[in-house]
């Protein structure tokens, strides 16, 4: 998954485990997710593994979930200004790795852009980019 370092930094350090979205990604209960932190980290910091999908009114998502998306009230609203939808992707854990830079990435997997949203990967390409980087 794509994040805004800001917000990315926030899943790894525990201070947030739900991650805001205005469409629902083609994630499930279970499955893992990647951590990218976009420009200027440009680098995967970690993953985690998606305990929920969480689809509700942004008022609602505020009023249940607010403590937990590491985001102002200000800010939360302006994201969802034009949305009648919040959807929420709630991790189960998360850790960090030691972060692999993009030109790392790039060097296994040269055709390798860095998602907009998300982007699946099958295990051997997490064997390739991920050995040794776990830190937690």
């Amino acid at each position: 998954m794509s994040i805004k370092p800001v917000y990315a930094y926030k899943l790894i350090q525990g201070t947030k485990d739900i991650e805001l979205r205005k469409t629902r990604p083609h994630v499930s209960r279970g499955d893992y997710a990647i951590i990218y932190a976009s420009s200027p980290v440009k680098a995967v910091i970690g993953f985690g593994k998606i305990r929920d999908i969480i689809i509700c009114p942004p008022i609602n998502m505020w009023e249940k979930y607010s403590d937990r998306l590491g985001i102002d009230e200000l800010s939360f609203k302006n994201y969802y200004k034009s949305s009648s939808k919040a959807i929420g992707i709630e991790f189960d854990f998360i850790r960090s790795i030691a972060p692999i830079s993009l030109a790392k990435i790039r060097a296994v997997d040269p055709n390798f852009h860095p998602p907009q949203i998300y982007h699946y990967i099958d295990e051997n390409e997490i064997q390739a980019i991920l050995p040794h980087a776990i830190t937690n």
